[in-house]
């Protein structure tokens, strides 16, 4: 049998464009020149303030650090990757050990204070830029008395460090500037097929990068397109001349980090038992291995760009700025997903281009994120920038004290430690497979950045893999326009008045949602709804743990105050009340003891801990606070023709935010090409949407509302103002 559903008539007159205007007085929403100018540049102190935390977000995290429950493994995260960053990036960029220490801490300096990515670290990147503007052949001379071509390696390191420093000093005056100029909206055109290839991409690239460190062969290095290609061709040819020790180092180092799980930092043990079996038993020497060398102690003295260079420095610097933005909102994007926190991407532009503008006095590479550092912070459970001030420190101390111990660490050690930690980014060559059950575009967008960004080097892919994104998608989207099925029905939606329907509120979209516009979909939602689910969940949960930990504290406190009591006071109590209650019964008046009084504590109860009382229900997981301002919420989808993975990732993440809040969601007017993508998508697997939750008509969602929220626990007392909506359905 069928259930009973609601039903509903309308009778209303009909209106014409006109009509419907003059009777409901619409109203401009434009707002005067003048009027926008004033409130651009208008200052106040809220302003002031807002901008401040908007520049420097360690001015909102830092107060709400948890230090008992995250500062052990910031500690511990920064310290792991801390040992091998700095070195092990500058070998990629070719360029001298001390030039990685420099660009892993003196970058980081501005990025603690103004960086919005939490687990973030960056680093000096291999992109073979000093190898053009300062190639070996201009250093190298004939040697008569050796009969054989040498190199001046110490004059070469001297000009690429300089080089590097001054290319540094641009590409952050670039990224400022982009900054300023809000440079960020980029960042919605990076879908989510994109950021996967080019991120798998860039990591392969450095995983070959590091294999001949790892093999210990001698490989000429290569820039531009193709280069990763020469690089593999050349290792595999010399793979004949592998050098056996530094490939032992670099085997079991890798079995160590992966097999062996102990609680303390695995680098640091490796880095340290590497260092004492290679230096005292002198193998760089029996076995010809390539070693760290020598580390220049103490503190770097700042030099000056030199500006006269800048402008053959120009095109390599804007895309520097750009790659390196990229490569970091991207990672940053991840990271936020991951652990439920918004970057902004403005902010991360500005925060790169100052910790580049800094380090550019002290010959540091142009940085962004190291992936295999900020992959190691991230594993060993780093939850703030407190992981990449760990960094700093341990860098710092290395500068100053460690790095003539560090003289024997063989850079195959080093090399299997960047290997290990790009693992997980690996694992994502695996994506096409999962991405061609689900959404073909997709797939064709993920290989085609991969492609891109493996064959022809870094800042190709972005311009290739950011362009095909768009294009392919806004393709599909006008021939999903132009073909759009219709659906004849006697159903049809007009907008005659504005009426408040208590604890209801209607969304309406009108636009394709896919991955361009799947983040200002969720922002809008929530801005219209006046809810941000995410920072109340958050708010509830902290608050939860705050009563949680009190009611924990007191009950210690309790326990601690019972085994404290002398036993003989206690059996003395006892017996005093004994003798009370003989006396006052065997008196035989009428004046009988009153019972004990019973007091309410909102903070006590009289349940013994541990119990529960039998006539009660164990406690609800979430925590009860004030009621909702409304108790469903109705997307209305008629404007929206296509929606991509990303957009139906948006989509269910809003749905399941509000559901947690207990409010019901519908969706409304969902068109049947829609709704094939949503199946295909696997929207409905597992439970993610319920198909009983889309409708046909937002009245239909309106009326099914209003006959089941009496069904749910959710308090409708709201104002009239907070649930205004716009939608009438009519029966013809």
């Amino acid at each position: 049998m069928h259930r009973d559903r609601p039903r509903y008539v309308i009778d209303r007159p009909a209106y014409n464009l006109p009509d419907f205007d003059g009777e409901f007085d619409k109203k401009s929403r434009q707002f005067p020149v003048r009027e926008k100018v004033r409130k651009l540049f208008r200052c106040s102190v809220l302003r002031l303030k807002g901008l401040l935390f908007r520049h420097l977000p360690i001015l909102s995290w830092l107060p709400k650090y948890k230090v008992r429950e995250n500062l052990l493994c910031d500690v511990v995260s920064g310290v792991s990757a801390g040992y091998h960053s700095g070195m092990a990036f500058a070998l990629l960029a070719n360029l001298p050990p001390v030039n990685g220490l420099y660009s892993s801490f003196f970058p980081l300096i501005p990025y603690f204070f103004m960086g919005t990515a939490h687990q973030m670290v960056p680093a000096s990147w291999g992109d073979g830029v000093c190898l053009r503007l300062a190639p070996e052949s201009d250093f190298s001379h004939f040697n008569a008395t050796l009969n054989a071509t040498v190199v001046d390696t110490d004059l070469m390191n001297e000009v690429r460090l300089g080089i590097s420093g001054t290319l540094a000093c641009l590409t952050a005056v670039i990224q400022i500037g982009l900054g300023f100029m809000q440079f960020g909206f980029v960042a919605i055109y990076l879908s989510e097929s994109f950021v996967r290839g080019f991120m798998t991409a860039a990591g392969l690239q450095i995983l070959i990068s590091v294999l001949k460190y790892i093999f210990g062969i001698q490989v000429p290095p290569y820039s531009g397109p193709l280069a990763v290609i020469y690089t593999l061709v050349d290792i595999i040819h010399t793979l004949g001349d592998t050098n056996i020790a530094s490939l032992v180092f670099a085997l079991v180092s890798s079995v160590v980090l992966i097999v062996l799980p102990f609680p303390v930092p695995m680098e640091i043990v490796i880095v340290v038992v590497a260092t004492a079996i290679s230096g005292p038993l002198h193998l760089p020497e029996i076995y010809h291995m390539d070693i760290v060398g020598e580390i220049p102690l103490g503190k770097a003295s700042p030099i000056l760009p030199t500006v006269s260079q800048w402008e053959d420095m120009l095109s390599t610097a804007f895309s520097l700025a750009i790659v390196g933005y990229v490569i970091n909102l991207a990672m940053g994007r991840t990271l936020a997903a991951k652990h439920g926190y918004d970057v902004d991407p403005n902010q991360e532009m500005l925060a790169l281009g100052c910790g580049n503008f800094l380090g550019s006095f002290f010959k540091i590479h142009v940085i962004c994120c190291a992936l295999s550092v900020t992959l190691a912070v991230d594993n060993a459970g780093g939850t703030s920038q407190f992981a990449s001030f760990c960094v700093m420190l341990v860098v710092m101390v290395t500068m100053l004290a460690l790095g003539a111990f560090l003289k024997p660490l063989p850079k195959s050690v080093l090399g299997a430690l960047i290997a290990v930690n790009l693992k997980n980014t690996l694992l994502q060559l695996s994506d096409p497979y999962y991405l061609w059950k689900k959404s073909k575009l997709d797939c064709c967008v993920w290989v085609v950045s991969f492609l891109a960004t493996f064959f022809l080097s870094l800042p190709y892919g972005v311009a290739i893999g950011v362009s095909f994104s768009i294009l392919v998608s806004q393709w599909f989207v006008n021939v999903v326009t132009h073909n759009n099925r219709v659906i004849a029905s006697n159903l049809f939606v007009i907008t005659p008045q504005v009426i408040s329907i208590t604890g209801v509120k209607i969304v309406n979209y009108c636009s394709p949602l896919y991955f361009a516009n799947a983040e200002i979909f969720r922002q809008r939602v929530i801005k219209k709804t006046g809810l941000d689910p995410g920072k109340l969940i958050l708010a509830r949960r902290k608050f939860l743990e705050k009563e949680q930990k009190e009611k924990a504290k007191e009950e210690k406190k309790d326990n601690e105050t019972r085994r404290r009591k002398p036993r003989f006071l206690v059996n003395m109590k006892k017996a005093q009340l004994e003798l009370q209650h003989d006396f006052d019964m065997n008196e035989g008046t009428a004046n009988k003891p009153e019972p004990p009084n019973s007091h309410v504590n909102i903070r006590c109860s009289d349940i013994e801990p541990g119990e529960q009382a039998p006539d009660q229900e164990p406690p609800s997981p979430t925590l009860e606070s004030h009621p909702m301002p409304f108790h469903t919420l109705i997307l209305d989808l008629a404007g929206v023709c296509f929606i991509d993975l990303m957009g139906i990732k948006v989509l269910l993440k809003v749905i399941c935010f509000y559901e947690m809040l207990g409010i019901k969601l519908y969706l409304a007017n969902v068109q049947v090409q829609v709704y094939e993508e949503l199946e295909v998508g696997g929207a409905f697997d597992d439970g993610n949407i319920d198909r009983s939750n889309l409708f046909l008509s937002v009245h239909d969602a309106v009326v099914f509302a209003q006959q089941t929220s009496g069904e749910r626990h959710i308090s409708s007392k709201v104002g009239p103002s907070t649930n205004e909506y716009i939608s009438i359905q009519t029966v013809m």
